[in-house]
């Protein structure tokens, strides 16, 4: 995978819509601090980066292959083949008890044959030296079904949260402290050269697995896109439609490409994309006087709303989009049902998985970066993790060992064969070798292989996926076009915990957009939503977030 950005629509849209959460967070994350009653702490907290250093692990880098394709500007590199010669990166058993590991994490695709019914299962089990016993959720209901396990405390020893679940988890600060190992003492700087494919992640993602001045977890890196706007080339080839580059274009499209009798549709969810077409800002800027002006409260924001109300009103929204702010876009794009959909970037490859035996023409693309009047435009920028991987408390020091050994394995990055044994299982058995050099799945491999293991670590983000031709090329492209433009970050460096009144503020402020789209409540509404988001604690957060940039020299 490239990132985390995958499944979960509105729960990812709701989070990202006030720039506060993992998905779109341009530099503030949602870690919790103890003495709250949210996921956040009462009053907030923010530290430089660099004044974590001595909790974090020192960074030894593990360089197995060198990319082709370069990422700039904080892009991520690409490798359009695979190596000819794969590294075992992982000698020797991580679990020399042999003892089974617990585990939950989320999945956005079909689930497989558990444990003792699934080969690809125990290869990778016998590499780690014990069968883990994976309990997986749908990723789309994954935050719901979180809140009662940790309330109850009856957690898996392995623990994978999403960041964007965090912020619907309440006294998340006190359940860290509680349920979760403290991992300071197993891996901070030096100390962490026992686990090496650990030692590799990026020390930025590491600060972002801090809770209550403690090491709390292991990150998922993110390639710091929270979205793309995709599309169906394939479908687009058959009608003669061509990607848009400003807004007139895409309100055309909605009319070219809905075609009701045929069952199809222009578009899923494109809120977000929307509203960074119009020149929103991911999440707070500064205006002229140099007060801090939230996404939601900008002019642009307002006309990204109205514009997405009319590609409602006009009918070029799925109806069960429409019907239903949750409903599975992804089964929906894939099957032509609509044509034009934002997801995360990592949704990409993951939907080519899915449909490479199906649908062999299927061939989803992103949108190039585009403004609402073909001027500028901007992208977002994410926080360097979005995905944590948590331990246990009370295991014991040997156990925390072993658990880490797993996710020492499961972090190993491209070009080693641990990283091709947790993706796609064994050669010729779940995968054959194409001529490119990268592996293809079976029927078998369709059928056992999942996103499981991956959830259990993070690797550094690298555009690997050459199995799909042109897939690396294209993602590349994009990814490097997007950082170019991408805006500039006003919490750069520093690692923010928000207010706890700003996390409730997520979910009103989402029902009554999701609202106006639909037509139940009128556009003027929208200033309504804003003035209870300021006076119900948006004016105390903008506040703190001053604060925090004034504190700095910013």
């Amino acid at each position: 995978m490239t990132g985390p950005e995958i499944g979960g629509t509105r729960r990812r849209t709701f989070i990202s819509l006030l720039g506060v959460g993992a998905a779109a967070a341009g530099g503030v994350t949602l870690t919790g601090c103890s003495n709250g009653s949210s996921g956040s702490s009462t009053s907030g907290r923010a530290e430089t980066e660099d004044k974590l250093s001595g909790l974090l692990p020192k960074f030894i880098a593990y360089d197995a292959v060198q990319s082709d394709l370069p990422g700039e500007n904080g892009a991520s590199p690409g490798f359009s083949h695979y190596p000819s010669e794969l590294k075992r990166a992982v000698p020797g058993k991580m679990v020399p008890s042999g003892k089974e590991v617990s585990a939950m994490t989320p999945l956005w695709s079909p689930m497989p044959p558990g444990l003792g019914k699934n080969s690809y299962y125990d290869a990778n089990n016998e590499r780690i030296g014990a069968p883990v016993r994976f309990n997986i959720l749908n990723g789309n209901d994954y935050g719901d079904k979180l809140g009662p396990i940790l309330a109850a405390g009856n957690v898996p020893e392995l623990l994978c949260i999403p960041g964007w679940n965090i912020s619907g988890l309440t006294r998340f600060g006190q359940a860290v402290d509680k349920l979760f190992e403290d991992l300071t003492p197993y891996l901070a700087g030096d100390k962490a050269a026992a686990y090496p494919m650990l030692a590799n992640l990026p020390t930025r993602a590491w600060a972002y697995g801090v809770w209550n001045s403690q090491l709390k977890a292991v990150p998922f890196p993110s390639d710091g896109f929270p979205w793309a706007l995709f599309y169906r080339k394939d479908i687009f080839d058959q009608v003669g439609a061509q990607p848009p580059k400003n807004a007139d274009d895409v309100l055309a499209l909605g009319k070219q490409l809905t075609d009701a009798k045929a069952g199809r549709w222009a578009f899923g969810s494109v809120a977000d994309e929307m509203a960074r077409m119009f020149g929103a800002p991911g999440g707070w800027r500064k205006d002229s006087s140099g007060k801090l002006v939230n996404k939601i409260e900008t002019p642009e924001f307002e006309e990204s709303v109205a514009f997405v109300r009319r590609l409602f009103q006009l009918g070029y929204v799925h109806p069960e989009v429409v019907a239903n702010a949750g409903a599975d876009e992804n089964a929906l794009f894939e099957g032509g049902k609509f044509v034009i959909r934002q997801n995360g970037l990592g949704g990409w490859h993951e939907a080519l998985q899915r449909q490479q035996t199906i649908n062999p023409k299927f061939d989803p693309q992103p949108v190039m970066p585009f403004a609402h009047d073909g001027g500028a435009p901007i992208t977002w920028g994410g926080d360097p993790a979005g995905i944590f991987t948590f331990v246990k408390k009370g295991v014991g020091e040997q156990r925390v060992k072993e658990l880490l050994g797993v996710m020492n394995y499961t972090s190993a990055p491209f070009g080693t064969e641990e990283y091709v044994l947790y993706n796609y299982g064994v050669e010729g058995k779940h995968y054959v070798k194409q001529s490119s050099g990268a592996p293809k799945l079976t029927a078998l491999g369709q059928k056992e292989v999942s996103q499981t293991y991956i959830f259990l670590g993070g690797r550094p983000t690298a555009i690997t996926e050459s199995e799909y031709p042109g897939y690396v090329q294209s993602m590349s492209a994009w990814q490097n076009a997007a950082a170019k433009v991408r805006e500039k970050n006003l919490f750069e460096g520093i690692r923010v915990e928000q207010p706890a009144k700003m996390a409730a503020l997520n979910q009103p402020f989402d029902d009554a957009l999701q609202d106006i789209f639909r037509g139940r409540k009128p556009v003027s509404e929208l200033k309504t939503a804003v003035k209870q988001w300021q006076t119900n604690g948006g004016n105390d957060g903008r506040d703190f977030y001053a604060k925090v940039l004034s504190d700095n020299g910013r």
